[in-house]
């Protein structure tokens, strides 16, 4: 008699743990620290300058939140490399907090401004060489077409004469 309602009672503490585990999922919502995002761009590019022993890439992706044509918030995260021979070489970790975004009307780009923090840190200065500038920066154009689709932005753009490629993928959100 003991063991059945052990395994009643047993029964019901695993009911009422799965039903308060249902409702948390039911009801959570995504973290949206920024708010929600209007526009979702990621980005590739690689370059190499043939004989000059250098090359880079970088990957990344952004939310940009507050409106359509400009906002007051925003997230990037970039992962790039520098790979110079016999000189300096380096991967690094970008994490951008945008406190403000335009779209500009003359080249139709994302302009961007905030803040950076690198990964690792004694990296700052030659990752943020690279993009955006400097760990604080207003105004950067980011040379990303504020318009949804998938464009290929071509290399020369980042560096004339290089050989590599530069994409990106820009999408409305609703």
């Amino acid at each position: 008699m003991f063991t059945r309602i052990r395994m009643a009672a047993v029964a019901c503490a695993a009911g009422a743990v799965l039903t308060a585990a249902l409702t948390v999922v039911a009801t959570a919502t995504p973290a949206m620290a920024y708010g929600k995002a209007n526009w979702q761009l990621t980005f590739a590019g690689t370059a190499n300058l043939p004989s000059s022993g250098f090359s880079f890439g970088f990957w990344g992706w952004c939310d940009l939140a507050g409106g359509v044509a400009s906002g007051t918030s925003g997230d990037c995260q970039i992962a790039q490399y520098q790979h110079v021979q016999g000189g300096n070489s380096f991967t690094c970790h970008e994490n951008i907090d945008l406190t403000a975004w335009t779209t500009t009307t003359g080249s139709g780009t994302f302009v961007i401004s905030g803040s950076v923090a690198v990964v690792p840190v004694s990296l700052t200065d030659d990752c943020v060489g690279l993009f955006p500038g400097s760990t604080s920066f207003n105004g950067v154009d980011s040379l990303i077409p504020a318009v949804p689709g998938h464009h290929d932005l071509g290399v020369g753009n980042l560096i004339p004469g290089a050989v590599g490629e530069y994409n990106a993928t820009v999408t409305q959100v609703p």
